[in-house]
């Protein structure tokens, strides 16, 4: 997908809100040129490139736009890095959401599985998400994973917005839920990439998911 569409930026005297920005997903990542590419070289110059699965996109409800523009997205990434985007028309918001999600589920795909240094139990460990297995923490002292839940055993998350996070799992016996705390310094980028993998996931059993995008 490539398309031209507006990024807000702070405005001044000199500089209206809005910027224009000509943005592609190409595969993995999503990128947002001043200018369109013309060569190759114009891709690895590109300023702005996240990738896809790092990051979140949010189709903005009316109460949370900013101006009088009505077809609005923010797109978080896990560094931290908030745009707030819009479109000249809801057929091209809709587009950029199906078209995310569909490259979502193919890098994902490609991708299999990604690991995330954290701490647990105060031990140096490794959170591997993995699109066939699930959830795995492999323990960096003993050699050992300390355990494995599928993504369907994921009841629910919370977390302190820095680096705590509480995955919450159904477990034996019916209706049991056991509780991983665990402490991961990219925690948004974590979060993001779970959400990536758990859609990525549905779809590979749900082919309805990419049909109502």
């Amino acid at each position: 997908m490539m398309n031209w569409m507006h990024e807000r930026v702070s405005p001044s005297l000199h500089r209206p809100a809005w910027k224009p920005k000509f943005v592609a997903l190409k595969g993995p990542d999503i990128y947002l040129f001043d200018y369109p590419p013309m060569q190759t070289r114009d891709w690895v110059r590109c300023d702005t490139v996240f990738k896809v699965y790092e990051c979140m996109l949010q189709i903005c409800k009316d109460k949370e736009l900013l101006d009088d523009r009505q077809h609005c997205c923010n797109i978080l990434a896990g560094t931290g890095e908030k745009l707030y985007l819009s479109t000249e028309s809801r057929a091209e918001l809709l587009h950029l959401e199906k078209a995310w999600y569909r490259t979502n589920h193919s890098s994902i795909t490609r991708l299999k599985h990604k690991t995330f240094g954290c701490t647990w139990r105060g031990n140096l460990c490794g959170l591997t998400l993995d699109l066939d297995s699930g959830f795995s923490l492999y323990d960096n002292s003993t050699k050992n994973f300390q355990w494995t839940y599928r993504f369907s055993q994921l009841r629910g998350s919370s977390d302190d917005g820095k680096t705590r996070l509480k995955l919450h799992f159904n477990c034996d016996p019916p209706g049991s839920i056991e509780i991983r705390e665990i402490e991961c310094t990219g925690l948004h980028t974590l979060l993001y990439s779970m959400n990536a993998f758990l859609s990525a996931k549905l779809a590979s059993v749900d082919p309805t998911f990419l049909s109502s995008y």
